[in-house]
C-alpha cells in the first residue's frame, strides 16, 4: 500500500475547515483545564496551510494548501544526520522526535516550504500523538497516521474527514479500483514541481477555471 492524498481545487471553498481540523487533531492539547493552543498564528503551524497557487500551474492565481508531500524520494529523510526523518511501509514520512536534535536540516531541504519549527511554550495538556507538535522540533503531516487502526488498513486523516465539499481524497495508489489512484493514473490530478524527481504523494486538480474578476461598468456596458 502507498498512501496519497489528493485536493480537488476544483470543489475548495477556501472554508479551511480542513485547516480547523488539523489544528484539533494534531496542534492542540487536551486536559482537565480544556484544550490548549500554541501561542501565535494557530493557522502557521496547522500541518496543512492556505497558499496561493501561481503559474505555471494555474492559469490565474488561486487559493490552495501546502503541507508535507510524501515524497517516495523525500529530500528531508536524505539530509537528517540521526534518521529521524524516515519513511514508513505506506510511503509516510515520519519524524521521531526521539532522534531528532532540531538542526533544522530537513526544513532546509524541503523543497515545498511544508515543515515549520514551533518556537513557543508548550500548551497545556496531552497530545493526540507522539508527532504532535513539540518546542523547538519541526514539525510535518503525518497523513494523521495515528488514526491507523491495523496493519495495511487505510484510514481517514482529520483533514479529509472535515471536508463537506469533498475535495479532499486519500487513497491507495497502488490499488487500481481506488479514485485516488485513477485520477492520478489517468492525469486529472497532478504533483507540484515534477521535475525535481521526489515523486510526491500529494497532488492537486487544477482549477478548471481561475475566479471570476469584477469588470469595470464600461466594460460591460461596451463603451
Amino acid at each position: 500500500m502507498r498512501v496519497a492524498m489528493i485536493i480537488d481545487l476544483n470543489k475548495c471553498v477556501g472554508c479551511l475547515a480542513c485547516t480547523i481540523a488539523c489544528i484539533r487533531e494534531n496542534i492542540a492539547r487536551y486536559g482537565e483545564e480544556g484544550p490548549g493552543f500554541p501561542e501565535g498564528n494557530l493557522t502557521y503551524y496547522a500541518r496543512t496551510k492556505p497558499v496561493m497557487l501561481t503559474q505555471p500551474y494555474v492559469a490565474e492565481a488561486v487559493h490552495a494548501f501546502i503541507q508535507c508531500m510524501h515524497c517516495d524520494d523525500p529530500p528531508c529523510m536524505h539530509v537528517c544526520p540521526t534518521g529521524a526523518t524516515y519513511k514508513t511501509k505506506d510511503g509516510v514520512v515520519m519524524l521521531d522526535h526521539s532522534k531528532c536534535i532540531g538542526c533544522r536540516a530537513c526544513v532546509i531541504a524541503c523543497p515545498y516550504g511544508a515543515r515549520t519549527v514551533y518556537r513557543g511554550p508548550a500548551p497545556r495538556g496531552e497530545p493526540v500523538s507522539l508527532e504532535s507538535l513539540a518546542p523547538g522540533y519541526p514539525d510535518k503531516c503525518t497523513f494523521c497516521s495515528h488514526r491507523r487502526t491495523a496493519e495495511g488498513e487505510l484510514w481517514t486523516p482529520a483533514c479529509v474527514e472535515a471536508c463537506a465539499f469533498g475535495a479532499r481524497l486519500f487513497g491507495d495508489l497502488d490499488n487500481p479500483g481506488d479514485p485516488v489512484a485513477r485520477m492520478v493514473a489517468e492525469g486529472r490530478a497532478l504533483a507540484l514541481y515534477p521535475a525535481m524527481g521526489t515523486e510526491p504523494k500529494l497532488f492537486f486538480v487544477p482549477p478548471m477555471r481561475g475566479p471570476a474578476v469584477p469588470r469595470k461598468r464600461e466594460e460591460v456596458s461596451g463603451q
